[in-house]
């Protein structure tokens, strides 16, 4: 099967490549580096804090040769302060599968993206890498606040990025991307090696424009784990972590208005309230169903922004609860407001109100952040002679 799959890319490779051609006097290099330092002041359990909220920056590269331009990206995160909490779920990066993230001491730079790929025009775009998922293409619809948002989703799961399984910044994963008129449409496949499968998960998406101003899209993302894992035992893991979503996008020079609807199985994972017998805390997978809504009024310099994210584990009752309270769920109401006295410069504040309860039972925090973001990049444009 291996055999057959080499055989079927090298005949691609070879086809692609003899259809270029290279008697041409110029080829066309753009480069778009950019920035982004958002940092703010969190006031939480009757305390406060000054944290980093997720400052990044990048580049982006494209040498197009007549119709066909060959494309590369990378972005890192960046860690101004020292202060450890992060409330915005964009911050978590890699992670191991089923390993629950720790807060740590946090390194200056940290990788977010890592990409190549061929951009084939009017015949779609090919990317290898660390990329955005397409599930993500629909899931992204509700995860607009600065801060908030996003945590309904299913993600960025466990508190990773949603790498390994492929729901967020995919992990050594190959994308296809194009648009056919009023449609746009995404596969993508994930080949780390390691687990004894030809590919280690799948995804697939699709997006209708109505309108111009409305979107309506569907996902669907399948991980295949090793079957060590499902067979050790693995507190909730009943096999194969799975996600669809649902969701619409409304677009106007006025309003935003989203909705996204999510079933996942097998597909998060979070600390359970027994200790092993060498006392390590050891994971609790779960299946859930979320419920993200978005909605942002703007003005020449000022918008509002209000949205709810619901995210109810299945299967989470009296019978399981020595392992996960029974009254775990994320329930936040999100209120925001948004100032740009000058271009490039925002001045954000947002309150989370939450009604929830993490897997010990406890009820989740109510948050209030005040920050600032600098937003900065810029093309830059050469013609080279050959």
């Amino acid at each position: 099967m291996h055999n057959r799959l080499s055989e079927v890319l090298t005949c691609f490779l070879f086809l692609f490549f003899s259809t270029i051609n290279y008697a041409q006097d110029s080829i066309d290099v753009s480069v778009k580096p950019y920035i982004s330092l958002r940092g703010q002041l969190a006031v939480f359990d009757k305390d406060t804090e000054l944290q980093d909220n997720v400052s990044r920056t990048g580049i982006e590269l494209k040498i197009k040769n007549k119709s066909i331009s060959f494309i590369a990206g990378l972005e890192f995160q960046i860690n101004m302060f020292k202060g450890n909490s992060s409330f915005n779920v964009d911050g978590n990066l890699d992670n191991g599968l089923l390993a629950i993230k720790s807060e740590t001491k946090q390194q200056v730079l940290g990788n977010r993206l890592g990409y190549l790929g061929i951009d084939f025009n009017q015949y779609g775009k090919l990317t290898f890498g660390k990329q955005w998922g397409v599930y993500r293409d629909v899931t992204a619809y509700t995860d607009k606040f600065n801060v908030f948002g996003g945590r309904a989703s299913a993600t960025f799961t466990g508190g990773t990025d949603g790498g390994e399984l492929g729901t967020g910044r995919a992990d050594q994963a190959i994308i296809y991307r194009n648009k056919i008129k009023f449609l746009h449409i995404g596969t993508q496949v994930q080949t780390k090696g390691g687990n004894s499968n030809l590919i280690d998960g799948f995804g697939l998406s699709a997006q209708v424009e109505l309108t111009k101003e409305l979107l309506v899209g569907i996902a669907y993302n399948k991980a295949f784990i090793n079957k060590a894992l499902i067979d050790n035992k693995i507190l909730g893991l009943n096999g194969n972590p799975s996600y669809f979503t649902l969701g619409s996008n409304y677009s106007s020079k006025k309003f935003d208005f989203s909705l996204v609807g999510i079933i996942q199985e097998n597909g998060d994972f979070t600390s359970s309230n027994n200790l092993t017998e060498n006392n390590i805390i050891p994971s609790y997978v779960f299946g859930a169903k979320g419920f993200e809504s978005y909605f942002k009024w703007k003005m020449e310099k000022l918008a509002l922004s209000t949205g709810y994210n619901l995210y109810v584990p299945n299967g989470i009752n009296k019978d399981n609860s020595q392992y996960v309270s029974d009254k775990f769920r994320k329930s936040d109401w999100i209120v925001g407001i948004n100032y740009s006295p000058i271009k490039f410069i925002q001045i954000y504040s947002e309150q989370r109100f939450s009604f929830g309860h993490n897997s010990s039972g406890q009820k989740e925090q109510n948050i209030f952040v005040l920050g600032m973001r600098m937003d900065l990049s810029k093309q830059f444009n050469q013609s080279i002679k050959l």
